[in-house]
């Protein structure tokens, strides 16, 4: 599992995590207030994942952000998978993800390894590929 840590990330930009009952979504970055709310009782893998996709909303600038449920039609759906895949090049590195797919294990298994949820290893993939046509377009 990458050492990657969104939590202290978010220590270090100063932006503090508030825990609490969240209704049709698992967290969201408020940019006005400067805060992201995460939802109680998620799983650290799921967790570690949701407050990765956050992070990614404040890196890349976008305000206001959810993650899940009916509130992410608030936001367009190119920022929502312009986060997941920047939050998912930080929880595998390119060793991690080389190794997991020459594993040959289903992708239920390789998330688990690699400690993140099946849709961040799908986003991973999924940069993968537009890294490697970029790559190629620039030869």
């Amino acid at each position: 599992m990458s050492a990657y840590d969104p939590e202290d990330e978010l220590g270090r930009l100063g932006i503090p995590v508030h825990y609490m009952q969240l209704r049709d979504m698992l967290a969201a970055w408020d940019a006005e207030c400067r805060k992201v709310y995460c939802a109680l009782g998620l799983s650290s893998v799921l967790q570690r994942c949701v407050l990765a996709h956050e992070v990614a909303h404040i890196a890349l600038g976008h305000h206001r952000c959810t993650y899940g449920g009916a509130a992410a039609a608030v936001v367009t759906l190119a920022q929502e998978r312009a986060a997941e895949v920047w939050a998912a090049r930080k929880l595998i590195t390119v060793v991690e993800l080389a190794v997991a797919r020459d594993s040959g294990l289903p992708d239920r298994a390789i998330a688990h390894e690699l400690g993140v949820t099946e849709r961040v290893y799908h986003a991973r993939l999924l940069a993968e590929r537009e890294d490697e046509q970029r790559w190629l377009t620039y030869m």
